[in-house]
């Protein structure tokens, strides 16, 4: 790399960490800089969101925001325990290996996981799916990671979240989570390698302002003054962040 890339690189990194709100000097902000310097800007706006808000979950205690974030994506009750709920960004999963096309591995946004569930969320901020990959002009980008998902979830409940800002910004995400999670056999269809998908539990939209009224629900429920001020913090900067488009 040469030193006006290196300087650039600098310039962006200190520019992406004085953004955060929490976790500024873990060591995944490391590996999250390689991931921006090729992206657009509206790509590393939605790290920057991602990291600000399930840094922040992941630091509060899970039956204060667990329940409610199952209900407003699924509009059903949780039924697993809260007990050892791992939240994971931007990890590389491997895809099936009846996938007879060399795919590489998957970079999904958000998991969220424990010994019954994996819940992937996919996050879009002012941005929309990739309808196609390198090799399959049909695996769409969310079929894609349910295709992972639903194999690397093995015995697991499985379900699938395409987390947007609004419609208008994400239109073609918005029309085919809508189609998949009114049609399990549609995306069985489009995955002719997999015989079943007995995991597939779920498919749905969620919206950031679900998550900015999760936090304001932790603000007024958390006997936990730690969970009150992160959770207030990441309302109040989520909502700074919604506000224009709705």
């Amino acid at each position: 790399m040469d030193k006006g890339a290196q300087t650039e690189l600098k310039q962006l990194h200190e520019h992406f960490r004085d953004s955060l709100l929490i976790d500024k000097y873990e060591a995944q902000i490391e590996y999250l800089q390689k991931r921006r310097f090729e992206k657009s800007q509206s790509e590393t706006s939605e790290d920057t969101i991602v990291w600000n808000v399930f840094r922040t979950l992941n630091q509060i205690e899970r039956n204060l925001w667990i329940e409610d974030l199952f209900y407003k994506s699924f509009q059903e009750d949780f039924s697993h325990s809260n007990e050892k709920i791992e939240i994971k960004l931007w990890k590389k999963i491997h895809p099936p290996k009846s996938l007879q096309i060399n795919e590489g591995k998957t970079d999904i946004d958000i998991i969220i996981e424990s010994d019954s569930f994996v819940w992937f969320i996919e996050a879009k901020y002012k941005s929309d799916i990739i309808l196609d990959t390198d090799h399959q002009t049909k695996r769409d980008e969310l079929i894609r990671k349910i295709d992972v998902g639903t194999n690397y979830s093995r015995k697991k409940d499985f379900y699938f979240t395409l987390l947007i800002l609004d419609k208008y910004n994400s239109p073609m995400g918005f029309r085919m989570a809508n189609e998949y999670k009114g049609s399990v056999e549609k995306v069985k269809d489009l995955l002719p390698h997999r015989v079943e998908l007995p995991s597939l539990k779920g498919i749905s939209i969620l919206y950031w302002k679900d998550i900015q009224s999760i936090f304001k629900t932790v603000y007024l429920y958390s006997k936990n003054k730690y969970e009150r001020f992160i959770a207030d913090q990441a309302s109040y900067w989520l909502f700074d962040k919604i506000k224009d488009d709705n």
